[in-house]
């Protein structure tokens, strides 16, 4: 992959839960890296969600292979929540990721 193709910079960001003091489980994300990635919009689409409608925006993500990125984790552009679908380890070689992600946006 050339390196001037990847000119987003994003953040991976993985979910930890923590007991408040009312003893339930709240959830918080945490930046664990911040990369290098191209992020190229794939398809857009609108769903109902109760009194309003919100979009959703799919985009290809692709970066440098870093281990540990998964569903269970999301990427962060901008103020933009991308959240991972899939994760493809390109030719199986790690070098590089190909993420599905989605991006939902309240109208």
């Amino acid at each position: 992959m050339r390196a001037g193709r990847l000119k987003h910079r994003v953040a991976i960001q993985t979910q930890s839960t923590t007991l408040d003091d009312y003893g339930e489980f709240t959830g918080s994300w945490a930046t664990d890296n911040t990369v290098w990635a191209s992020v190229e919009p794939v398809n857009g689409s609108e769903r109902d969600i109760g009194e309003g409608m919100a979009g959703v925006i799919s985009h290809r993500v692709m970066m440098r292979y870093i281990s540990g990125v998964t569903p269970k984790t999301r990427l962060l552009f901008g103020s933009r929540v991308l959240n991972i679908e899939s994760v493809i380890n390109h030719e199986e070689r790690n070098e590089y990721l190909k993420l599905m992600c989605k991006e939902e946006v309240e109208e």
